[in-house]
């Protein structure tokens, strides 16, 4: 099977752009979901710090409306946690896409790098083998004339 290696090293070049761009997508897709996770890190981290004010601040005494008040904020703020768990399940979603393209990318690379490394090493056996024909056939070439030499001067 004869490759053309110039063929070969442009379908190996496209792999590994596709290889390269494979994995900025998964490193992109990681930070936004390390950002959500941040995120509801925040959320949380809120909802312990006013908890913790407002239990001081229900020991003292509130009104009724504020206690609503205060219900209602915590259910947005419980919302919005809610929001981010889906957010991050998508974005959870994302990275595993893009990782298992990347890993196609690799291994769609790896393919290709084989068949150019086979391409090579059949290029020198063939190269290797016509080598040493010639050597066969000098030698041969050789022999021959020795054996004209040897033949002419017993002759002589």
């Amino acid at each position: 099977m004869a490759v053309d290696l110039k063929s070969l090293r442009t379908v190996i070049d496209t792999a590994t752009t596709r290889r390269d761009n494979a994995g900025a997508a998964l490193a992109f897709a990681r930070q936004q979901l390390a950002q959500g996770q941040a995120q509801l890190k925040q959320l949380a981290d809120y909802v312990d710090e006013g908890q913790g004010k407002w239990t001081h601040r229900a020991a003292q005494g509130v009104t009724v409306v504020l206690m609503q008040h205060q219900r209602q904020f915590m259910d947005k703020i419980q919302a919005a946690i809610d929001f981010q768990h889906n957010v991050l399940t998508q974005r959870q979603a994302q990275v595993d896409r893009a990782l298992q393209a990347l890993q196609a990318a690799e291994i769609a690379l790896a393919k290709v790098k084989k068949v150019e490394q086979i391409t090579l090493a059949e290029k020198a056996l063939k190269a290797n083998k016509a080598e040493q024909k010639l050597n066969d056939e000098m030698a041969m070439s050789m022999l021959a004339y020795q054996r004209r030499e040897t033949h002419t001067e017993t002759r002589t």
